[in-house]
């Protein structure tokens, strides 16, 4: 606790609560990351789903970079955040639901990753569909990303603000 109570008071911490335009720009840009990474996770459940099936799986490939960059603003801007109130943010229950729907979702994803590249040829080349394994992965990962999003949305309902 001594290091969240040092991390709520430092310049840090006040540059981000006491200024409003930082913390809707920082709240901005986390928003647009989150569109961006969550967005890919849709399109690419979706479409291991049986949607969109004349898609080939190797256009996903092209958006990784971006994906990764988003993630990157996402950790970026949720740290920022975060120490404008840790204390509080910590013990907040939908904040660590969030953080484990997150880390389970990354898993997830990356498990979908490997479920497709044993998937024969004609999947990622589009017009066929995926195995049933892969379709599960897809739809558990659209759920969990779900969830992450959801339970983000509550903190801004249930968080003491200092």
């Amino acid at each position: 606790m001594e290091f969240l109570n040092w991390l709520g008071a430092s310049p840090l911490a006040h540059w981000v609560s006491d200024n409003m335009l930082v913390y809707y720009t920082l709240l901005a840009g986390h928003a647009i990351g989150m569109g961006i990474v969550v967005g890919f996770v849709y399109m690419l459940s979706a479409r291991v789903m049986g949607f969109g099936i004349d898609i080939p799986l190797t256009i996903f490939d092209r958006l990784y970079h971006l994906t990764w960059a988003a993630f990157g603003l996402n950790f970026a801007t949720g740290m920022l955040l975060f120490s404008a109130n840790p204390r509080n943010l910590i013990v907040n229950p939908p904040f660590l639901l969030k953080l484990g729907f997150i880390a389970v979702g990354g898993v997830l994803l990356w498990a979908l990753s490997r479920s497709l590249e044993g998937e024969p040829v004609a999947v990622s080349a589009g017009g066929t569909a995926a195995s049933a394994r892969s379709r599960t992965l897809a739809l558990v990962t659209f759920l969990v990303w779900t969830a992450a999003i959801v339970s983000g949305r509550i903190i801004a309902y249930t968080v003491k603000y200092v």
